[in-house]
């Protein structure tokens, strides 16, 4: 039954995202070819405005992605939708489980979307150089790839996002476990549980920099930071961000599976 319900909830998804994948990538492929078309002053003001709509569709992906699953866990369980829902053979959670891969999986996509998009828009060899330079800049005794650096950097960043979404559906079970002001206090819980996990990602990296003192200069005001610290951090982050995660999802089932207050 988790297959059909994460089914209908991909097919809710894709609906309303296509149209956002579809404009990045158009923008990308259009702001690639003005860059064969010259350097004119018409050109260069159109690629402006064109690079200027691109970076707005990377951002709108992100929040698009997060907003349209909070909503949909929200209407699914809590609005009219719900009184279908909860009629459905399955347990609370299957639905829980199944807003959480969809989301998981949406963000998944929109990140390769946006990866896609930046490579189409701005990949050359100058410009991968550069970013080589700037992260060589910013750290010394590198022992390892850039490579492995920007992909530890992406991980990291997908990882902060779908915290950010599993705090949110932690704040929405929360919030409507309440008689009033249930929006409000959804936002208020999912803020401060993601206020609360990133406290706690900090508090264990700190520790851990007691027994390390490359970790520990990196809370100190020193501009480059060493590269193996860099890398041990980035690996740190994602062991305790799926540690986070994991935790929150079954405190969210747990909570959930208590009764759900439907409007």
């Amino acid at each position: 039954m988790l297959k059909k319900l994460l089914k209908y909830d991909l097919k809710y998804m894709i609906k309303n995202m296509i149209v956002f994948y579809a404009l990045l990538i158009f923008f990308a492929l259009l702001y690639r070819v003005l860059g064969y078309a010259g350097s004119s002053v018409i050109l260069s003001f159109v690629k402006g405005i064109v690079n200027g709509i691109l970076i707005g569709l990377f951002i709108n992906v992100i929040i698009n992605t997060l907003i349209r699953s909070w909503l949909r866990f929200r209407d699914s369980l809590y609005k009219d939708e719900s009184y279908l829902t909860h009629t459905l053979p399955v347990t609370k959670n299957d639905l829980y489980n199944s807003k959480f891969l969809e989301a998981m999986l949406f963000l998944l996509l929109g990140f390769i979307i946006i990866l896609l998009g930046l490579f189409i828009a701005y990949y050359s060899k100058s410009n991968w150089d550069f970013v080589v330079g700037t992260i060589k800049k910013l750290t010394y005794g590198l022992d390892t790839s850039v490579l492995e650096i920007f992909i530890c950097f992406i991980v990291v960043t997908f990882l902060e996002l779908f915290n950010t979404l599993q705090a949110g559906f932690l704040g929405i079970v929360l919030g409507y476990r309440k008689n009033n002001n249930k929006l409000i206090l959804s936002v208020m819980f999912g803020f401060l549980g993601y206020t609360f996990t990133q406290g706690l990602l900090l508090l264990l990296i700190y520790i851990i920099g007691l027994f390390n003192s490359s970790i520990m200069a990196m809370f100190g005001n020193q501009v480059q930071v060493d590269g193996g610290a860099l890398r041990l951090l980035a690996y740190l982050s994602m062991g305790i961000y799926v540690l986070i995660i994991a935790g929150m999802n079954i405190l969210s089932r747990k909570v959930l599976n208590k009764g759900v207050n439907v409007e």
